[in-house]
């Protein structure tokens, strides 16, 4: 049921959806940013004094660094996502 006169389907709702899925990846992006600030600063501190990286906080710097590379391999994951996702939607026009 498909009438020729129509804009295809859903396009318009596609790019409202991909551009609050922008909006929502920004403003998460904007919050890890500063997590990663601050992780920065106390990663700087630790690193003025070296006797205090017990092996607790020897632990703790592995698991946060470990935590920061899969969130940026997420961020990446999500971005290329949408990317491909516009390139799609532009493509069909």
């Amino acid at each position: 049921m498909s009438d020729s006169n129509q804009p295809p389907p859903g396009d318009a709702a596609k790019r409202e959806q991909l551009s609050k899925d922008f909006l929502d990846l920004c403003n998460d992006f904007d919050k890890f940013s500063d997590e990663c600030a601050f992780l920065c600063d106390a990663f700087a501190a630790l690193a003025q004094d070296p006797e205090s990286i017990t092996p607790p906080t020897g632990d703790g710097i592995g698991h946060v660094s470990y935590w920061l590379k899969c969130q940026v391999l997420d961020y990446r994951e999500k971005i290329d996502e949408l990317r491909k996702c516009w390139n799609a939607l532009n493509r069909d026009q």
